[in-house]
């Protein structure tokens, strides 16, 4: 008999955005002055809290295993962070800490979802979600505006059936920065508690708002707490995409001690210096949230600016993140082929809108600095010029 690979392994695709960013860094490696609008990393410097908590872990020699479900000294950090932005109080047993929101979000889908459940979410969604939920042997149930690119809440209601086991709500989202309404909010929340289905609230860009736009917050409008799950992390706020350290909150004890048993069986525990390093950015100075906030907003005016100059596309300003998802099936349709084509022909690296679910558009990040964003979209506006009818 052949050795052959699970059915698991063949059903499951490689992740777009990595899959664009190994590409740029092949092009980049053999010498080619490639741009690349395609990340989700900023490049603003770690916040010096973070960097002095490894140097002291680091010239302890004491670098060991941690608690599975993460050291105390973090778990308090992240319920303080938790009660700041939420306004409500949990306690540590309350908290996984994870090797970045990610694992936090796989670990929750493995301990509450079963073979054939449905886990609903909105196009345009982060890469991710159809895949992780595939893996658990969950049957991913994609939601598509009927208009623009933003669902409403009747729209999510209506995708909800009898085997539907949860929700995932990304505000502000990945990849169209847009924030969801307040009232969005309180009509998935209410109705999440009423059909009693898990609402998972992927929040990793909450902070990362523009124009004095805020978050809505979904513990506002909770009553018993026990279905909602509050996902996020330290990578995109402050940075520190390299430490690898999310989490997530819940006040239901069972789902944090069973997702947590998922995480002892996968990865044993984090690392020692990641959680050190994170504890101390969220409990140092917060002005390099601020600050990165303000560069984000203006990188985002001059990526807006320079977009403005390519004629027949169409992008919505985008509240939050460091994200846009502009619209550019005039010049072609099928966005594979025309990131393709603009990596090839401009050395410029975008992401694929079908990646997210949203054919004919691309994600164009605007965290690299200002002059490769203006570069990158003079280049991609040449590209179109030239490109083949």
């Amino acid at each position: 008999m052949a050795v052959t690979l699970s059915a698991r392994a063949r059903q499951i695709g490689n992740s777009p955005t990595l899959k664009i960013n190994a590409a740029a860094r092949a092009l980049k490696a053999a010498g080619k002055p490639v741009v690349h609008l395609g990340g989700g990393e900023p490049t603003y410097p770690a916040p010096q809290a973070a960097v002095d908590a490894i140097i002291q872990k680091a010239n302890s020699r004491k670098i060991k295993y941690i608690p599975s479900s993460g050291t105390l000294e973090l778990k308090q950090a992240v319920l303080a962070y938790t009660q700041q932005h939420y306004g409500h109080a949990f306690d540590p047993k309350n908290v996984l800490i994870s090797a970045g929101a990610k694992q936090a979000l796989f670990n929750f889908l493995l301990a509450a979802v079963e073979p054939g459940d449905e886990v609903v979410f909105a196009a345009p969604f982060w890469v991710s979600y159809p895949e992780m939920v595939k893996l658990v042997g969950g049957i991913p149930v994609i939601v598509k505006p009927t208009q623009g690119l933003r669902i409403t809440a009747e729209e999510i209601k209506k995708a909800v059936g009898p085997k539907t086991k949860a929700l995932i709500i990304n505000s502000p989202c990945n990849p169209a920065g847009h924030i969801l309404s307040e009232d969005f909010i309180r009509q998935i929340v209410e109705f999440a508690e009423e059909k009693q289905i898990f609402l998972v609230m992927d929040d990793i860009y909450h902070q990362l708002v523009f124009d004095g736009n805020k978050t809505p917050n979904p513990c506002v409008y909770a009553k018993d707490f026990n279905n909602l799950v509050i996902i996020n992390g330290v990578s995109k706020l402050y940075g520190l995409t390299g430490l690898r350290i999310g989490w997530a909150v819940s006040q239901n004890e069972e789902l944090i001690r069973s997702m947590g048993k998922m995480q002892a069986q996968s990865t044993s525990c984090n690392s020692d210096l990641s959680e050190a390093a994170a504890a101390a950015a969220l409990t140092g100075p917060q002005d390099c949230v601020k600050d990165l906030c303000a560069v984000l907003q203006d990188n985002r005016d001059t990526l807006l600016a320079e977009l403005a100059k390519i004629p027949h596309i169409r992008v919505e300003k985008p509240q939050a993140t460091f994200y846009s998802f502009v619209d550019f099936s005039y010049y072609n349709a099928d966005s594979n082929t025309l990131a393709a084509y603009l990596l090839d022909k401009a050395l410029v690296a975008v992401v694929p809108g079908a990646a997210f679910g949203a054919e004919g558009y691309l994600r164009i990040s605007f965290c690299a600095d200002k002059t490769a964003i203006v570069e990158g979209v003079r280049r991609i506006a040449e590209a179109l010029k030239n490109l083949p009818q």
